[in-house]
């Protein structure tokens, strides 16, 4: 839609004819998600070749299902703008992996014409596979619009991007219940969901790692619904939803972060005794519920910079329950006494205002774009030069050459290799500006043959380069002996690099310090985001970079370098670490920042270590879940933290410490002075078993017990903390503060 169309359209909503127009026309005034218009790729299977239409009258049903039932690990099928009838569930069946269902945005609408009640989209059992660019319309008749059924395989990575669902009676999307199997650590990037009951509903005990990142919800019944699993919300817009706009029941840590919401009956609803979550820097207007726009029943919650205007008169648009341990600071309700309801019950902690404040401007704004960056012009490695992509031989001069010519051209071309292994013997070198290099996903697969411990790609001083969607060196290519899988490095100049999709090794390896993608050297001019990057991630000497990781699953977390230049950020938002030695190594002091970290089934959390001549460092890391798997007898495992010198600030929490093991090991060791601080932490029939030296000072703030009440140690959860120490917590809501803005400004920018 043209500027023009849409600025029209908004002038005759604001008049007095405005309710003459059609339900429609007031969607097409609001934002859209984006046209992609690809140049399609060699490997894509082409709906319209095998018999689709596309025109809106014939069915189409039958030509997508063909494609979809030729679907193999690695296959992208491709539906061209246009308008598909479906008139009954398409079948997307497993075990898959690293599929891609891929169509132009808003010009590729799949519409629903079979019977009421229907499904449109069934995938039975699909991992680290991507639905891209296509807009369901249920036209008020189908049920669900992608329905993830996972009997098949348990899914994992799925990433929806650029999506929207209009019109379904029951759901957008729904992750079933009654699955054999579930739907975990999957991204739903740049999506809408207008006039759909409800926006994303998933109900399975491990539907973890649920990630909305600029979204936008209008007029369902609930926009976003969990029960069980558990999820972060972050940079999404809600408008009018009838009941609330997120119900959460979830079994494990949360959180939800710079969201807006307006004319919604109410905002937030949680509600679960184990649960903890942080609300940041949220804003709410215009709420109908006279019970608050947030209710709140659950473990400890951190609630700060949120602000709350219109509501019902006398109305307080927080409301806890009694004993309800809350975390507050700088939140604002200028119309209303009070941000909580007078008379409440609850423990609530006051931390003073810190350096920075909240960034987002008002409740009506948005995160949605109609927008997106795609590579335009294809420069194809088998095709264009000759590179075999069958795993022998040597593909390295044919790929380099590939990059070469992207880089040449510029203006977003792409370096693409289709799905394949491709062998290479010397390094790959990515330089230059205004490109990319990528594959098909999660089956496009480099694999070293050269010299032992040798680099595979090099990147050094990218200037707005993306590297995507394609495996080097990771563990499911094959066994290779390698030393670093992909390495940037800088020489100080100003630089981007955009790592999205890429799959380096580290996953269930528990081998934190071998291969990976490393950063070394890297300045203040330097900024690096990643949106969805698998595998051991190491940083060395490059603490004066700006480095954001949007979304980062599995290997570890090692941060080293004894520069001392310290004034950029490494920040991590949504973070996974499995089956894992430690899921972070913080060593010389460093610092980072770390809102959404869940470990699960590993040997030990973290290691902080520093030295004499370190500066003091700061680590501020909130999660979702912490929980080991250790072997009876087995004292080396089961250490939350293992601190060794390590001076300056730790401040842990929200969190939740789950079930194993029963005494949460913190091993302190060392002479620099440091402040421990566990905060708003549910310890879910577990309990602190804290080891310390005189340097060590540890302050318990705002936690809570569930099931283990005797808390046999000093350290209880029920705590007693002054002025002073509420005081020091400023400097963690700062350090959340400046990763929110710098997500902002990277991610959801002009």
């Amino acid at each position: 839609m043209s500027l023009l169309l849409k600025s029209v359209l908004l002038a005759l909503l604001a008049c007095a004819g405005a309710a003459l127009l059609t339900a429609a026309e007031a969607t097409a005034a609001k934002a859209m998600i984006p046209a992609l218009n690809w140049e399609p790729r060699s490997d894509w299977v082409n709906v319209k070749q095998g018999g689709a239409a596309g025109d809106g009258v014939a069915d189409d049903t039958a030509a997508i299902q063909k494609a979809l039932d030729g679907v193999r690990d690695g296959t992208t099928v491709y539906l061209p703008p246009g308008t598909y009838r479906i008139t009954r569930t398409l079948s997307l069946d497993g075990p898959r992996m690293g599929v891609l269902l891929v169509g132009h945005g808003r010009d590729t609408r799949l519409v629903w014409d079979g019977e009421a009640g229907g499904k449109m989209l069934r995938d039975g059992g699909v991992a680290e596979t991507r639905f891209v660019g296509m807009l369901f319309d249920g036209k008020d008749k189908a049920a669900v619009g992608l329905w993830h059924y996972s009997d098949k395989r348990f899914e994992t990575e799925v990433r929806h991007v650029h999506l929207a669902f209009l019109n379904f009676t029951n759901a957008g999307i729904l992750a079933e219940e009654k699955a054999k199997l579930a739907l975990a650590e999957t991204n739903f990037e740049n999506c809408l969901f207008d006039n759909c009951r409800r926006g994303v509903v998933f109900t399975a005990f491990n539907d973890y790692d649920f990630t909305f990142d600029g979204c936008e919800f209008r007029g369902a019944d609930v926009a976003i619904e969990c029960r069980h699993g558990n999820f972060y919300v972050r940079d999404c817009h809600f408008e009018n939803s009838r009941v609330v706009d997120v119900l959460a029941l979830p079994e494990h840590g949360c959180s939800v972060r710079r969201c807006t919401s307006t004319g919604s009956n109410r905002f937030l609803e949680l509600s679960n005794s184990v649960t903890t979550m942080t609300i940041q820097d949220c804003q709410v207007a215009g709420w109908k519920a006279r019970d608050g726009a947030i209710r709140l029943a659950a473990a400890p919650v951190m609630l700060f910079d949120c602000v709350f205007t219109g509501g019902p008169p006398g109305s307080a648009p927080v409301q806890i329950r009694d004993g309800q341990r809350l975390i507050v600071s700088e939140n604002r309700a200028p119309e209303k006494q009070e941000v909580l309801q007078p008379g409440h019950k609850g423990k609530v902690y006051v931390i003073p205002a810190g350096q920075r404040q909240g960034s987002l401007r008002s409740a009506e704004q948005r995160f949605l774009t109609e927008t997106a960056r795609i590579p335009k012009k294809v420069f194809d490695a088998k095709r264009d030069f000759g590179a075999k992509g069958d795993g022998n031989g040597d593909d390295t001069a044919a790929i380099q050459k590939c990059i070469d010519a992207a880089r040449e051209h510029a203006q977003d071309a792409i370096a693409y290799l289709p799905a394949g292994h491709y062998a290479i013997k010397e390094t790959l070198k990515i330089t230059g500006r205004d490109y990319f290099v990528g594959g098909a996903g999660f089956r496009t697969c480099m694999v070293w043959k050269g010299a032992e411990n040798g680099t595979m790609v090099a990147v050094h001083d990218p200037q707005n380069v993306t590297l995507e969607h394609i495996g080097i060196g990771n563990h499911d290519s094959g066994a290779m002996n390698n030393g670093i899988d992909v390495l940037q490095t800088g020489s100080g100049q100003p630089s981007r690099m955009t790592y999205d999709g890429v799959f380096v090794y580290g996953m269930y390896q528990k081998q934190p310090f071998k291969k990976g993608l490393h950063f070394s050297g890297l300045g203040p001019g330097a900024t690096v985001v990643m949106p969805h990057v698998q595998g051991n991630l190491r940083f060395i000497d490059s603490a004066q970079a700006t480095i954001l990781a949007n979304t980062t699953f599995e290997g570890a977390v090692v941060v080293e370098g004894k520069d001392q230049h310290r004034d950029g950020l490494l920040g991590f938002q949504t973070r996974l670490a499995t089956v894992v030695t430690h899921g972070l190594y913080l060593k010389d002091n460093h610092s980072i920042v770390m809102s959404d970290f869940y470990v699960e089934q590993a040997d030990n959390g973290s290691v902080f270590e520093g030295s004499a001549a370190d500066p003091p460092g700061r680590a501020t890391i909130q999660g979702a879940k912490v929980h080991f798997t250790v072997p009876k007898n087995d004292e080396s495992k089961g250490v939350a933290m293992a601190i060794n010198n390590y001076g300056g600030q730790i401040f842990l929490g929200h969190d939740q410490f789950y079930c194993e093991p029963v005494n949460v090991k913190i091993i302190h060791t060392g002479d620099k002075p440091l402040d421990l601080f566990l905060m708003s932490i549910c310890f879910y029939n577990t309990k602190p078993d804290i080891h310390k030296g005189p340097s060590m000072q540890v302050y318990l703030v705002g936690n809570d017990g569930f099931k283990l009440p005797e808390q046999t140690t000093e350290y209880k959860a029920d705590d007693k903390v002054d002025a002073e120490a509420l005081a020091k917590i400023s400097a963690a809501l700062d350090d959340l503060r400046r990763l929110g803005e710098t997500d902002l400004r990277l991610n959801h920018g002009p």
